[in-house]
């Protein structure tokens, strides 16, 4: 099988499950490499968001074996129109119906609803992702943030 081909029989959204199969780890390891930024990822409430083309793009990068030049990866929110209901929302973030809803519910996913249906703008979206990355400056998982937080009490 070409490594393309097995990178497409992955969701665009990987599990932990996915994780300690891929990175042949296991789940205490995917929890902290979440944690500390090693794998990147995205957490959302206190959930983790990650998404299969910035494994891979990590893996590439950490790779002792030189990759061959690419275009760049897509981002998983490029298969979506400007607009996304909450069944792209379950499909992109590998949701149930009830997580998608109560994260619209609280505000925690920013969108409107106009005539009683959820919108989410797809560059709001990608705000959240920006925010919610571990890869960004000053990230501090949100368990260490709570522990830091009743430390300083």
């Amino acid at each position: 099988m070409a490594e393309d081909d097995y990178w497409d029989t992955l969701p665009v959204t990987l599990k932990s499950k996915d994780l300690e199969r891929l990175l042949q780890i296991g789940q205490t390891t995917v929890s902290l490499w979440l944690n500390r930024g090693t794998i990147p990822g995205h957490q959302i409430a206190h959930s983790w968001i990650v998404f299969r083309n910035e494994v891979r793009q990590w893996l590439e990068s950490t790779s002792t074996i030189p990759v061959p030049e690419h275009e760049p990866y897509p981002h998983p929110l490029d298969a979506y129109d400007e607009f996304l209901n909450y069944r792209d929302l379950m499909a992109l973030l590998g949701k149930s119906r009830p997580a998608i809803f109560g994260w619209l519910n609280d505000g925690t996913i920013p969108a409107v609803r106009p005539g009683g249906r959820w919108r989410v703008e797809k560059g709001a979206l990608r705000r959240l992702f920006d925010e919610t990355s571990n890869q960004r400056p000053g990230f501090v998982a949100r368990k260490r943030r709570a522990a830091e937080d009743s430390d300083e009490l």
